[in-house]
């Protein structure tokens, strides 16, 4: 991933910075850039769960674990730990879980989005 890039304002034209806003602007109907990557990391965390604790599963059956899973957490531990700036469990399988629902405010995937998501990486 590249790091921030830097644009001194005062050196553009009134025309350039024109274009850049209009670059920047997300058209109605478009996830901002900041959503669609907090959506990829979500993505990325869901798979390495499913690869780390229900490698044995079908792909399906690890949906609804995972599903099941998060809506657990997310009811019980989450409550608590929704405010930790860093994730404060030891266990490498509750790590996922609050990443998981860190990267998107709380909020856990249906079923069938993460049935959608783990398709997407056979």
């Amino acid at each position: 991933m590249t790091g921030p890039v830097r644009i001194n304002l005062a050196s553009l034209t009134p025309d350039d910075i024109a274009k850049l806003r209009e670059m920047l602007r997300t058209q109605p109907g478009q996830r901002r850039p900041e959503t669609l990557a907090a959506i990829a990391e979500r993505d990325r965390l869901i798979r390495a769960l499913a690869i780390t604790c229900f490698a044995d599963l079908c792909r399906h059956q690890q949906s609804v674990r995972i599903h099941d899973a998060l809506v657990r957490y997310a009811a019980t531990t989450w409550v608590r730990a929704r405010v930790d700036v860093e994730c404060r469990h030891a266990d490498h399988r509750r790590r996922l879980l609050w990443q998981i629902l860190k990267t998107r405010g709380g909020h856990v995937p249906a079923v069938r989005t993460i049935d959608d998501i783990l398709a997407g990486c056979d």
